[in-house]
């Protein structure tokens, strides 16, 4: 296709058919050929000549410099070209309402105002207060009324951006998308978008068939499955999606999809996750696409698939709840605390490359991600034979509240300003671990609405806010403190103590007005300290650093068992099958029991206990799922443990491990380790985790040869016994291996070991167990890591566990 139209010939038949709808033959010739020269031209020199035009007067004079200017814009970095050609083409519909062209131009005019972020002004289906890309749409809308060939019209309608207004501004649009994908030899791209479009207005079920058109028409697969993903995922067919998710990342090989796929990671992924996946071949991305969601089911105990499911759930709640409102004068950028990847939507040709005389290359690479284009928000193509390619048809984003919500879901806590200045304030509450508090506040620019933009702290607020965010529940302004600052509101609150960084036990209240109203004062009226200032950000710094890089969708229970856990990745002695081991203790007065006939009367402590593993390299899942009784003499006290093990084999590599225990009453708790290794053939000499026993614990592993005694406490009374046992795996039999003990003390690692022990063996075998007794009386109360480290002619492996000395009867002796 080579022009503008299908085909010359066809297009006049079309204007035969309808006269009432096109200028004569021979200004028909004109724009025909002007079109043509329009989709040929790549740079600004290539654009017809200035005299193109001359002669023409009237309305199809300003139809042939508008659509010229139009183009014109395309390589501009200024907006003249657009405002010259948005005037230009107004006057000429509204002189010839019935010219399709002039309203195809005209549409594509208000798209390139909206790249410039001018003001929309009322017009031709623009009404007062109505978006640019809206006006736009509707623009193609009419040109495709009054012609339904004009094929241009219907690529740049179905690519076009979708309006910040939503749903409401898009049922014509959508009426005529839906006409046109079965009469119009559409590209890929555009029957994708109104793939999306569908999703967009709430028909996930149309979105997929259509998907799937645009996939057999040849559209990007990686893109496609991308969003098909999402379409599968918000049909609720989350089987389904996750199929298309993972299937599409070995397809993702263009920069479009590339981009797509690292965008969607970035919501929730880290930044080394995001530089892995930016550095594996294409023929690996299914494999460790498929391990990243499913650690993090195994990391929360959760089932097969429940991560992404909530994921795609927090994504579309974000989108339609915390998405970013555009003012009239376009796409409106600011600087916010997170951010996913910059969204750029690329397309692969000469089109995505347009340059003209100082005009940066959108193609420019960003040194960070190679093959992906930096700052190019602008760039989307709309196909290679129409006349008009370039145009905004990036989306916009959401804010820091949808952001956070992406990562961590739902707070336990939101509490908001009603009136005035608009802030927000949400609490995380994690077990065994400091609350996360964050604050929103109103983004300081035109047409925004909503507390959009974290900050670290809302100290320094008005102070009618800040006692409707602090006043009302205890706990939910941990981070204030007494003498906190509270710039020119003078409330301070008292009764705060802090227990740990970020994390308080509080009761909330508020002074009133104190001092003068323009310092930090505390209750009292002292004003506060520069060094509490920066305290009181850096509390509010952490925070926000910590719920923007990590992510989370834990268990809830209605009361902790806190249990304390061992993690260990062994194999059978006997057959070298690996497997992992956990080994818990739980504090007693925190578990519930029934007594029973058949036990005698004596207390029952049922146990529901899931273990799960999750391989890093495939996301291959293992999983073990039992009841368990334990019968008592009499209730556990406070001091004493319930202790037990629980064994899961499963193939060799390195696995996230999580094991969940729970009582039918509600109590529960979720502990994890990441990057457990389940041992296999080794070619060199390899070390296995270490397990620290002591003999009367009352639990043993049995390792196929022999009963493994555990400690799960990892805690020992000064001058006591430790029994350590590990596995040592491709040895050379007959060879020499030296072996070396060392306890470090916590928080001195530079500094020499506190025990040194070592000793030399010879190898009978290549796979040995090891277990021996060590005396601990040398060491005195405190932390201490043991690291262990044999040495042979083949090489070297070490392996480390930290333990406890405390004094005798100690909590944990």
């Amino acid at each position: 296709m080579n022009t503008f139209r299908r085909m010359l010939t066809a297009t006049l038949l079309v204007v035969a058919a309808h006269p009432a709808h096109a200028q004569d033959r021979a200004d028909r010739v004109l724009v025909d050929s002007l079109f043509a020269s329009l989709a040929r031209a790549h740079t600004a020199t290539d654009l017809p000549a200035a005299g193109t035009c001359a002669g023409r007067s009237g309305s199809l004079g300003r139809l042939c410099s508008g659509l010229i200017a139009a183009r014109r814009s395309e390589f501009s970095k200024t907006s003249d070209a657009a405002i010259s050609a948005e005037a230009l083409l107004r006057r000429t519909v509204e002189e010839k309402p019935d010219w399709p062209d002039a309203w195809y131009g005209l549409g594509i005019a208000r798209l390139q105002l909206e790249r410039f972020k001018v003001l929309a002004t009322e017009g031709p289906l623009l009404p007062l207060g109505v978006s640019l890309v809206a006006g736009a749409g509707n623009a193609f809308v009419r040109a495709l009324q009054l012609d339904s060939t004009l094929i241009g019209a219907g690529e740049a309608l179905a690519l076009a951006p979708f309006p910040r207004e939503g749903a409401s501004r898009m049922t014509d649009r959508l009426k005529m998308l839906r006409h046109i994908r079965s009469t119009m030899p559409l590209s890929p791209a555009a029957r994708l978008n109104i793939a999306r479009t569908e999703r967009e207005v709430g028909n996930p079920d149309s979105a997929v068939v259509m998907l799937d058109e645009a996939l057999n028409h040849g559209a990007d697969s990686g893109v496609a499955f991308l969003e098909l993903a999402r379409m599968l995922y918000k049909a609720h067919r989350p089987i389904e999606g996750h199929d298309a998710l993972i299937r599409g990342a070995s397809l993702a090989t263009s920069a479009a999809a590339r981009q797509d796929y690292r965008e969607q990671l970035s919501w929730v992924a880290s930044a080394e996750e995001i530089r892995t996946w930016d550095s594996l071949p294409v023929a690996a991305r299914s494999d460790w696409l498929n391990a990243f969601w499913a650690t993090r089911d195994a990391k929360e105990g959760r089932g097969d698939g429940e991560r992404l499911v909530e994921h795609y759930a927090r994504f579309e709640y974000a989108v339609t709840n915390y998405r970013i409102t555009v003012p009239q004068a376009g796409r409106q950028k600011f600087i916010t605390v997170t951010a996913a990847s910059d969204r750029v939507d690329l397309a692969p040709g000469p089109a995505s490359q347009y340059t003209t005389d100082g005009v940066e290359q959108l193609a420019s690479q960003d040194p960070d991600n190679p093959g992906i284009p930096a700052s190019a928000d602008y760039s989307g193509t709309v196909g290679e034979s129409v006349p008009f390619r370039q145009f905004a048809i990036t989306q916009d984003l959401i804010d820091d509240r949808g952001l956070i919500w992406i990562r961590h879901g739902k707070p336990d806590i939101m509490l908001h300003t009603t009136g005035g200045y608009a802030e927000e304030a949400w609490q995380y509450r994690r077990a065994g671990e400091p609350p996360i508090v964050l604050f929103f506040k109103e983004a300081n620019f035109q047409g925004t609405t909503g507390a959009s933009t974290l900050i670290p702290t809302i100290a320094g607020t008005d102070g009618i806010a800040m006692q409707q965010l602090c006043g009302q529940l205890n706990g939910m302004c941990d981070q204030l403190q007494p003498g906190s600052l509270l710039g020119e509101s003078g409330f301070a609150s008292a009764g705060a103590s802090t227990t740990g960084r970020g994390n308080t036990n509080f009761g909330t209240s508020f002074a009133g007005r104190a001092g003068n109203g323009r310092r930090g004062v505390m209750a009292t009226g002292v004003p506060l300290q520069p060094e509490q200032i920066v305290q009181e950000r850096d509390r509010g710094t952490y925070n926000i650093g910590r719920a923007t890089t990590t992510d989370a969708f834990p268990q809830t229970f209605a009361a902790p068992l806190d249990p304390i856990t061992q993690i260990y990745g062994l194999m059978r002695a006997t057959d070298g099958a690996p497997r992992l081991v956990v080994a818990f203790a739980i504090p007693g007065e925190k578990l519930s029991h029934v007594t029973s006939p058949e036990a005698a009367g004596r207390p029952v402590y049922l146990l529901h206990i899931q273990v799960l593993g999750a391989n890093d390299a495939n996301g291959k899942r293992f999983q073990m799922d039992t009841v368990r009784q334990f019968v008592t003499a009499t209730p556990l006290l406070v001091g004493q443990y319930l202790t037990g093990y629980a064994e899961l084999p499963v193939t060799p590599g390195n696995y996230t491990t999580s094991v969940t225990i729970s009582q039918p009453d509600g109590k529960g708790a979720v502990a994890w380790r990441g990057g457990v290794r389940a041992p296999g053939a080794a070619p060199t000499l390899e070390i296995s985790d270490l397990i620290l026993g002591r003999e009367g614990s009352g639990v043993h592993w049995n390792s196929g040869t022999s009963a493994i005694p555990l400690n799960p406490l990892n805690a020992y009374d000064k001058g006591g016994q430790a029994e350590l046992y590990y596995q040592v795996r491709g040895m050379q039999p007959g060879q020499s291996y030296d072996t070396k003990l060392e306890f470090v003390a916590r928080g001195e690692e530079n500094k020499a070991p506190k025990l040194r022990l070592a000793f030399t063996d010879i190898a009978t075998t290549a796979r040995r167990e090891v277990a021996r007794t060590v005396n601990l009386q040398h060491l005195d109360p405190g932390a201490y890591r043991l690291n262990v480290t044999v040495h042979g002619p083949n090489g070297e492996s070490k392996s480390a566990v930290w333990l406890v000395i405390v004094k005798p009867g100690e909590k944990g002796s």
